[in-house]
C-alpha cells in the first residue's frame, strides 16, 4: 500500500470558515418504479417518503434536528460555510414508497447497477431514507450493492457509508460471530478511501442468543451503533455485541479454543424506535415475496441510520471533519449528553461510552459556549510526530487550554487500521494509551504521576476514552504512548490517529 502523506499535526478548533460552495452535477436519472403491490387493510395513503418528522422520545426531550437552529441557518446565515455532503448505502435496495406508482429520490451509486432486493429490504431501505432526510440536511444519498469506488469522484463527495442490512443468508455462521470477510473489505475500503462508515449491530442476541453482530459489524475502522430503547433508556436487549478475532485466520476461527476478543463493540448507542403517528401496519408484495412492513422502524438499523443523519450534519456544518473517521469516532464517543440507564443486559459492565449523543453535541454550536470540542490528528509516518520518548517508547505529549467556566470533560482518540492485519494475525496491529494531566503550566515536560487524572490502557480496542474528573487546571495534558507494534503490520510505523476533547456543561 502506497505511503500516507506526511501530513503535520493539524489539529481542529471551531472557526468561521466561509467555504461558498455549490454543488453541481447532481444525477436525478435512474429512478425505479414498482407497481406490482398489494395493501392490506385498514390501508393509510401515508407512505414512508419524507412528509412529517419522525420522532423519538426519550423522557420530556424530542431528539430531532430542530435542537440546533442554527445549524438550519434561520435566515441569519451563521452556517455560511456548511457544504452538501454525500452519503452512499449499502443495502441492495432501492428506497420506494410503499405506494402504487411513486418513487422517492435516490441516486444510484453506479449508473445501471443490477439491484434485485426482496421484499424486507426494500423496505428498510425506504425507511432509511425517510428518516435520513428528515434529520438532516442538504445530504445526497446514493445507493449501492456494495463499497462503492472512488468516493471522491461524486458531486457532493461521499463522505459516509451506511450500512444498515442484516447478514445474507449465505454469510456463514462463523463469518458472522468472528471477524470475516466481509469486515476485512470495509476495514481496507475505510483505511484506503477514509470515508466515515457506519454500521448496525445487529439484533441478534433474541435471535440466535449469541450476540452474534452483522458480519460488518466487526470492522474495527466501523462505527458500530447499538440500539438504545427510547422509553426505558436502556440498552435494547437484542443489541449484538461481541467481536472475535482469531490468529489462525479468517475462516479457521472455529479451530481456536480461545478466540481474542475484538474491538469493543458496539462504540456508540443510540435511540430507535422511531414512528409516525397515525401509520399502519401493511403488506408489500412484489415478485412474488411478501413482506409485512411495520409502521415503525427500529431495530439498531434505526439506531445506525440516525447516528449517520448526526454525522452527516457535523460534516456538512464542520467541514474540517471530512475523510478523518478517525476523528469522527472520537468526537462521537465524546458527544454523549443522556446517560444510558442501568443494568446493562446480559451481564454487561463493559460499554464504550455510557452516554448517548444527541443533535447539539454532535453538530456542535461555534457561536456559544454551551458545546466545546477539540480535535486534532495525525497521518503519516510515526517518526515524524512522537514529541517525547519516556523510558524507551515514544508518545505524543500536547496541552489544551480549559475554556473559561468549563470544568467537565471527556477525552477519546481512535486510529485505523488495516484490515488485512486483522484477518492475519488476529489483532490490531498498534497499541496506543492515552493518559490526562492536570497542569497550571504550558509546559509539558514537566508533568509527573501526581498530577495524573485519568488514563485509558484497553490492549484490544482500536480506540480509548476516558471520563475525566471536574478541573479547574488551567491546561490539560495529554499523553498518547504508541505501546505496541506488530512488525508484519501493511503499515508499520505509519499511524492514521485521531483525538477529541470535549465538554457538554
Amino acid at each position: 500500500m502506497a505511503e500516507y502523506l506526511e501530513h503535520p499535526n493539524f489539529y481542529f478548533i471551531p472557526t468561521n470558515l466561509v467555504q461558498n460552495y455549490t454543488p453541481s452535477g447532481i444525477q436525478t436519472s435512474g429512478q425505479a418504479t414498482f407497481t406490482n403491490y398489494t395493501l392490506s387493510e385498514p390501508y393509510d395513503a401515508s407512505s414512508y417518503a419524507p412528509t412529517t418528522f419522525w420522532t423519538v422520545e426519550f423522557g420530556n426531550i424530542m431528539a430531532n434536528r430542530g435542537s440546533i437552529g442554527w445549524w438550519f441557518d434561520n435566515g441569519y446565515g451563521q452556517c455560511q460555510e456548511c457544504a452538501d455532503v454525500g452519503m452512499y448505502m449499502d443495502i441492495g435496495a432501492f428506497p420506494v414508497r410503499l405506494e402504487p406508482n411513486k418513487t422517492t429520490s435516490y441516486i444510484a451509486y453506479n449508473q445501471g447497477e443490477a439491484m434485485n432486493p426482496d421484499p424486507e429490504r426494500e423496505v428498510i431501505a425506504s425507511k432509511a431514507y425517510s428518516l435520513l432526510s428528515e434529520t438532516t440536511k442538504n445530504t445526497t444519498f446514493f445507493v449501492s450493492n456494495g463499497l462503492p469506488e472512488n468516493p471522491e469522484s461524486k458531486s457532493p463527495q461521499v463522505y459516509i457509508g451506511l450500512h444498515n442490512r442484516k447478514n445474507d443468508p449465505n454469510v456463514l455462521h462463523e463469518a458472522a460471530t468472528y471477524y470475516g470477510e466481509e469486515a476485512r473489505a470495509l476495514d481496507n475500503y475505510i483505511y484506503e478511501n477514509r470515508t466515515v462508515d457506519i454500521v448496525a449491530a445487529g439484533n441478534y442476541w433474541i435471535r440466535n442468543n449469541d450476540a452474534q453482530l452483522n458480519a460488518q459489524a466487526h470492522a474495527a475502522n466501523a462505527i458500530t451503533v447499538g440500539a438504545i430503547d427510547s422509553y426505558t433508556g436502556r440498552i435494547a436487549d437484542y443489541t449484538s455485541n461481541k467481536s472475535r478475532y482469531c490468529e489462525a485466520g479468517i475462516g479457521h476461527c472455529q479451530n481456536e479454543v480461545n478466540p481474542t476478543a475484538g474491538s469493543l463493540k458496539p462504540e456508540i448507542y443510540n435511540y430507535s424506535e422511531f414512528s409516525r403517528t397515525g401509520d399502519r401496519k401493511r403488506t408489500y408484495t412484489r415478485g412474488g415475496q411478501t413482506y409485512n412492513a411495520s409502521p415503525n422502524y427500529d431495530g439498531t438499523e434505526a439506531a445506525a441510520t440516525y447516528t449517520a443523519a448526526q454525522v452527516a450534519a457535523l460534516l456538512r456544518a464542520n467541514p474540517f471533519y471530512r475523510w478523518h473517521p478517525e476523528v469522527v469516532k472520537a468526537v462521537l464517543l465524546n458527544a454523549g449528553v443522556n446517560n444510558i440507564a442501568t443494568p446493562y443486559p446480559h451481564g454487561e459492565s463493559n460499554v464504550a461510552t455510557t452516554k448517548i449523543p444527541v443533535y447539539n453535541s454532535v453538530v456542535f454550536n461555534r457561536f456559544n459556549s454551551n458545546r466545546f470540542h477539540e480535535s486534532r490528528y495525525w497521518v503519516g509516518k510515526w517518526a515524524r510526530f512522537f514529541t517525547h520518548v519516556k523510558n524507551g517508547v515514544r508518545e505524543i505529549r500536547f496541552n489544551v487550554k480549559r475554556p473559561d467556566g468549563k470544568r467537565n470533560f471527556s477525552a477519546a482518540i481512535a486510529w485505523l487500521t488495516s484490515g488485512n492485519d486483522i484477518a492475519n494475525y488476529g489483532k490490531i496491529p498498534q497499541n496506543f494509551d492515552l493518559f490526562v494531566y492536570e497542569n497550571n503550566s504550558d509546559n509539558v515536560d514537566g508533568i509527573d504521576d501526581e498530577h495524573l487524572i485519568a488514563s485509558s490502557k484497553s490492549p484490544n480496542n482500536s480506540f480509548e476514552r476516558v471520563s475525566l474528573p471536574p478541573t479547574d487546571a488551567q491546561y490539560l495534558t495529554f499523553r498518547i504512548v504508541l505501546t505496541s507494534e506488530d512488525s508484519r503490520s501493511e503499515n508499520f510505523r505509519q499511524v492514521v490517529l485521531g483525538f477529541d476533547v470535549a465538554s457538554t456543561n
